[in-house]
C-alpha cells in the first residue's frame, strides 16, 4: 500500500513538473514569434522621378526630381515620412526670349507627411496582404526655394518678375505604396515605393509671373512622380 502511495505521489509530481516546464517555455517562445514578426521601425530612401508644372506658363512640360528620405514606422498603419528633393520645372517656350513666356525653375524642398496605410489595421499580414498593406495616403507641410529664370513680358499684366529667387511655403498631398521584395538575415527589409505627390503651393510666383487678371486667383502648383528604394531597418 505504501508504494502504491508513493506510485501515485511521484507520478503527481512528474506531471506536475512536465506541465510548468512546458509552460514556460512555451511562454518564452512567445515573445521571440512576436518579436520576429514585428516589422523594422526605421527607413531610408533613394528616389527620383518627373515634375509636371500646373502654373501660369504654358504650355506645361516635363521637368525631374531626385530625392532622399528617412521615415519611422511608427505602427503598421501609420508613418513619419520627412523628404528631400532636388527638382526642376519647366514651362512656356525657351529662355532668353523676350515677350513670350517662359520659364525655368531649379527648386529645392524639404517636406514632412504623415501617411495612413488603411489595410495596416489588419493584422492578417500573408499572401496579398503583404503587398497590399503598404498602400498610403498622407498630407503634411513642405519648404519650397526657388530659384527661377524667367523671360520679361513689357505688357505689366503678365505681372512678370524677370527672374526670381525666394522661399514659401506648401502642402503636399500624396498617394503610394511601399512594396516589399526583400528580407534580410538580419530582419531589415528593402523596399520599391511608388508615389504621387501633388504640391499646393502658398505662391504664385514659383514661374516667376504673377498675372494681373482677375482669373488669376489661385497660387501655382506642381506634381511629381517618383519611384525609389527603400532601406527598412
Amino acid at each position: 500500500m505504501n508504494k502504491l502511495k508513493f506510485s501515485i505521489a511521484a507520478l503527481s509530481l512528474f506531471t506536475l513538473f512536465s506541465t510548468n516546464v512546458q509552460a514556460q517555455d512555451k511562454s518564452e517562445k512567445e515573445p521571440k514569434e512576436s518579436t520576429a514578426e514585428a516589422l523594422p521601425k526605421f527607413a531610408l530612401s533613394l528616389n527620383g522621378g518627373a515634375t509636371f508644372s500646373y502654373t501660369d506658363v504654358k504650355p506645361q512640360k516635363t521637368g525631374l526630381t531626385v530625392g532622399i528620405g528617412a521615415a519611422y514606422f511608427a505602427t503598421p498603419y501609420l508613418h513619419a515620412n520627412l523628404d528631400l528633393q532636388k527638382g526642376w520645372l519647366k514651362g512656356g517656350e525657351k529662355i532668353d526670349v523676350n515677350n513670350v513666356m517662359g520659364s525655368d525653375n531649379s527648386y529645392f524642398s524639404a517636406t514632412i507627411t504623415a501617411r495612413f496605410l488603411p489595410l495596416g489595421l489588419i493584422k492578417n499580414n500573408t499572401g496579398a496582404m503583404k503587398y497590399l498593406s503598404g498602400i498610403y495616403g498622407g498630407v503634411g507641410v513642405g519648404i519650397l526655394s526657388n530659384s527661377v529664370k524667367s523671360n520679361k513680358i513689357i505688357s505689366s499684366d503678365y505681372g512678370s518678375l524677370g527672374d526670381y529667387s525666394g522661399v514659401s511655403f506648401m502642402v503636399p498631398i500624396e498617394g503610394g505604396i511601399n512594396i516589399p521584395v526583400a528580407t534580410l538575415s538580419s530582419g531589415s527589409r528593402i523596399l520599391v515605393n511608388l508615389n504621387y505627390r501633388v504640391n499646393l503651393c502658398m505662391s504664385d510666383k514659383i514661374d516667376g509671373y504673377v498675372p494681373i487678371v482677375e482669373a488669376n486667383k489661385k497660387n501655382d502648383a506642381f506634381n511629381a512622380l517618383t519611384a525609389g528604394v527603400v532601406f527598412n531597418f
